[in-house]
């Protein structure tokens, strides 16, 4: 975002209007492949010392980062039938009144990242999402504040910095953010963009994936655009690159339809898109049945393995563009 998420913290949005090209997947290996290296080599990166505090929020109705990270059972317990503290929640708070005695702390579901069977990631927290959220952008859309003052250009601009605000509750305690946003671009994502320092680009190798990424990195330089002229002080959002996911091999190398598709990317994007990819197979699909990231089956399955250490050389990737 700019001058108000500062300090150490870095805050991440990982979008794409298009489902099913990843988001989620990357969001999720992200952050525990950062659990699942040398934290020296982390640390290099981020000037941290031991494991990178990391925060979790799953802004997408589908609640799939949620389900991930919790397991289906204890996100249906806790968060569906016991409707649980959840970011619609938050947003829904910080949109009335801007909520200045809420505690967003009591909101964050700590230490509860599966990494096992009976293990959890001790410095990997979550803000879940509800499938409520799903009405989250309307409300925003409709709800208006007629005593609301202040020298902003666009008196609106509450409506965008929502995620900025509850994120700024709590930025002291984390190194890293990461926000996995729904596909599309509307107010929750942008409540996203605008608490963000970077973005990142998932996509998958197909001509029409790859052809949509102009318009994404279009619509996001015009709501920069916006916000420097409404909004004192904003600092644009940046996008990292472009992660290229499930890619199908043939000796060690991308197809030649899905080769196509990242030479387009290349020469429309140039180094913005990642060296590094992550190949499919059904490393990250078996891992995903059991609620765990892909490094539990590292050493029982060769396909879990190779795809675990390209999430890795893509955190190194990630880490020096950062």
């Amino acid at each position: 975002m700019g001058e108000i998420i500062m300090d150490s913290c870095k805050v991440i949005s990982i979008l794409n209007w298009k489902g099913g090209v990843g988001k989620t997947t990357l969001t999720h290996h992200l952050a525990t492949g950062m659990h699942n290296m040398n934290f020296k080599e982390i640390g290099d990166y981020f000037e941290i010392k031991g494991a990178p505090r990391i925060l979790l929020i799953d802004a997408d109705a589908q609640c799939s980062l949620s389900t991930i990270c919790l397991g289906e059972d204890l996100f249906e317990d806790k968060i569906v039938k016991k409707k649980g503290k959840t970011l619609n929640d938050l947003i829904e708070a910080f949109l009335v009144d801007g909520s200045q005695n809420l505690d967003v702390r009591e909101f964050i579901i700590k230490k509860s990242v599966r990494a096992d069977i009976d293990k959890k990631y001790a410095s990997i927290d979550l803000i879940s999402s509800h499938p409520d959220l799903i009405f989250t952008d309307m409300n925003i859309a409709v709800y208006s504040k007629p005593d609301f003052k202040n020298n902003l250009v666009n008196s609106s601009m509450y409506k965008f910095r929502m995620i900025n605000d509850i994120i700024k509750r709590v930025k002291d305690d984390y190194d890293l953010v990461f926000i996995d946003c729904p596909p599309n671009l509307y107010y929750v994502t942008q409540n996203a963009l605008f608490a963000s320092d970077y973005y990142l680009i998932p996509t998958i190798p197909d001509k029409l994936s790859c052809y949509g990424i102009r318009s994404i990195y279009n619509k996001v330089n015009d709501l920069n655009d916006l916000l420097k002229q409404s909004c004192a002080g904003y600092v644009e959002t940046k996008l990292i690159g472009i992660v290229v996911n499930c890619v199908k091999e043939y000796n060690n190398e991308p197809k030649e339809t899905q080769t196509t598709a990242i030479k387009y990317l290349k020469k429309n994007f140039g180094n913005k898109v990642f060296k590094n990819y992550l190949s499919a197979g059904d490393g990250i699909p078996k891992a995903y049945e059991l609620s765990y990231p892909v490094f539990q089956l590292e050493k029982s399955k060769a396909v879990a393995a190779k795809q675990c250490e390209q999430i890795r050389n893509i955190i190194r990737e990630f880490s020096s563009r950062i």
